[in-house]
């Protein structure tokens, strides 16, 4: 990791089987943070076309559309994004993925895991296997998506794999708003790296979305939050990690941690 990174959240409205819309906020959103000097940002997910579960297909062509411009944005912004969560066709399948774009394309994606079933997702999307750690010029971003944060054993992998930054695209619901905030600051303090949660804001049909979307340091402090639309910025010190790291050795520490004998 460099020794800051400036990273933004975007947390937009997301206009249901609108993708050219959506498309179009989200590249204004991206020119906004690249003014404010960003270097990462993270969308929300399935930021592109919500979740169009009952008929997919119509929406998919615009998945590789929506990565050649990500692609032109991330070249020209000089950014990583975290291009959310959007659908995935291969080979018959459909996935919830997101994908890490940087000015030389595509460098990693990631398939959610565990898929929420009180939405419907499983469904019509495969799940995923395992977590992401990809390596970007900004340094090693670990991802998951939404309900994925409520299993920490996806995770406690990643920081032992070198991440330093999690970002996690989510459309959580005002319902359960405090575990979404409690979770994310677990997965920060546990893993001792720094944290990007990207939610969704507004109301998605019987839903509403509170967005609270949160950039966290090792520590699980807030850097920077977001009441409503728009974006949220912070710069992440590798300092910070690395003197936490240092003073409370935790991962050094957890090989200690043995399973009993039964």
């Amino acid at each position: 990791m460099r020794e800051e990174v400036k990273a933004a959240v975007i947390q937009m409205e997301i206009r249901k089987g609108e993708p050219g819309l959506n498309l179009a906020k989200a590249l204004s959103l991206l020119s906004q943070v690249h003014r404010e000097g960003a270097q990462l940002a993270v969308l929300p997910e399935m930021w592109l076309t919500d979740f169009a579960l009952k008929d997919p297909q119509p929406y998919l062509p615009w998945t590789e559309k929506a990565i050649e411009q990500l692609q032109a944005a991330a070249r020209e912004k000089e950014l990583v994004i975290v291009a959310g969560s959007m659908m995935e066709e291969e080979k018959g399948q459909i996935y919830n993925t997101s994908y890490v774009i940087t000015a030389e394309g595509v460098v990693g994606k990631y398939r959610k895991v565990h898929l929420f079933e009180p939405m419907g997702e499983l469904r019509v999307f495969t799940p995923g296997h395992k977590a992401l750690a990809v390596d970007t010029p900004l340094g090693r971003l670990g991802v998951i998506i939404c309900y994925d944060l409520r299993f920490p054993e996806l995770t406690r992998p990643l920081p032992f794999q070198g991440v330093e930054i999690l970002c996690v695209p989510a459309q959580w619901p005002i319902q359960r708003v405090t575990h979404w905030e409690i979770l994310l600051k677990a997965r920060a303090v546990e893993n001792q790296f720094f944290v990007l949660g990207c939610n969704r804001w507004g109301q998605g049909g019987p839903y509403h979305f509170p967005g609270r979307s949160l950039i966290l340091d090792p520590l699980g402090q807030v850097l920077a939050a977001i009441p409503r639309e728009g974006v949220a910025l912070a710069t992440l010190e590798r300092r910070v990690m690395e003197e936490y790291r240092n003073q409370i050795p935790s991962l050094r520490d957890s090989h200690l941690v043995k399973t009993p004998s039964l």
